[in-house]
């Protein structure tokens, strides 16, 4: 499955001797030749854009959000939140150095990593994939994701750890981190994989009344499965990479994201009230080396806390 993946990454390139064929006979062939290279040609394009351009292009998405209770005018921090970087077999994905970059000139208060770092990577290279992560001007919390622990490929979660404890990362797995943002006393609370099933949701028991919580986890399902008792303000994940190749028209039908939830925030009801889900739509890809009408992003969102 690995090899396939590999060479539709490096078979990629045939499309510029292919693209220079086309324009060659679209230039110099006459008749029904001519018109058949012009839109072979057009429709290369769109699958050259996805490999080659979009994977390499960072966008940034704003938004705020008012947590129960609060209002415009309410205290505010502003967080980054990323996830699904995927660094390993495919090239093209998204370095972290330019993630850090773009996350320091936005000037945030605490930066959330939502899971899924690697994608096949060699074990011995990931303290050199990640090491700008030390670099972060905000605090970083991180989870890690399916993909990392296991599900597929390689449990690579000792040297992931390793990693987070090199670059000053605080991982929230099945946890609650009493810390500060800004000056606000925040409960940041960690959910370990959906799919590796070590979800404990224990710690909930103790945490202290009327301090803002945000739930970290990767697989945005998990919102269906925290125990009712447990309250917790807005969740934080990833998983989904907003379909990663999103055809417009056909998305719903041909590449469906599994489960209620897509990218950005999702309010649903649950049996203990209304729920504040917010999914991050990743920076790199799995499956196929292309992202399409999907770039990579960082949302920063500025989170507006109970008075």
């Amino acid at each position: 499955m690995t090899l396939l993946k590999l060479t539709l990454y490096y078979g990629a390139h045939a499309f510029w001797p292919f693209a220079l064929a086309c324009l060659w006979v679209a230039l110099r062939g006459r008749g029904w030749l001519r018109y058949a290279a012009m839109g072979a040609l057009l429709l290369s394009l769109p699958l050259a854009w996805a490999r080659f351009a979009e994977p390499r292009l960072l966008t940034v998405h704003r938004e705020t959000i008012l947590l129960p209770g609060a209002n415009s005018s309410s205290p505010a921090i502003r967080i980054a939140l990323f996830g699904d970087p995927h660094i390993g077999i495919f090239k093209n994905a998204m370095p972290i150095e330019r993630i850090v970059a773009q996350i320091n000139a936005e000037g945030v208060d605490a930066v959330f990593l939502a899971g899924d770092l690697t994608y096949h990577p060699e074990p011995e290279d990931i303290p050199e994939d990640f090491a700008a992560l030390a670099t972060l001007d905000a605090p970083l919390f991180a989870v890690l994701g399916n993909h990392d622990v296991g599900f597929p490929g390689e449990n690579l979660t000792e040297p992931l750890m390793r990693m987070f404890q090199e670059t000053r990362a605080r991982v929230a797995h099945n946890r609650a981190i009493d810390t500060e943002i800004a000056g606000h006393r925040i409960i940041v609370a960690g959910a370990s994989d959906l799919w590796e099933r070590q979800q404990d949701f224990g710690f909930s028991a103790s945490l202290p009344d009327g301090v803002p919580v945000l739930l970290l986890t990767h697989n945005p399902d998990t919102a269906l499965t925290v125990p009712e008792d447990f309250r917790y303000d807005l969740m934080l994940a990833g998983h989904t990479h907003g379909g990663q190749v999103r055809i417009p028209g056909l998305y719903q039908k041909v590449l469906p994201v599994t489960g209620p939830f897509d990218k950005e925030l999702h309010r649903f009801q649950s049996p203990s009230g209304e729920r504040l889900v917010y999914v991050t739509t990743g920076t790199g890809m799995v499956g196929v080396p292309l992202r399409f009408l999907m770039p990579p992003r960082i949302d920063v969102l500025t989170v507006h806390l109970p008075e």
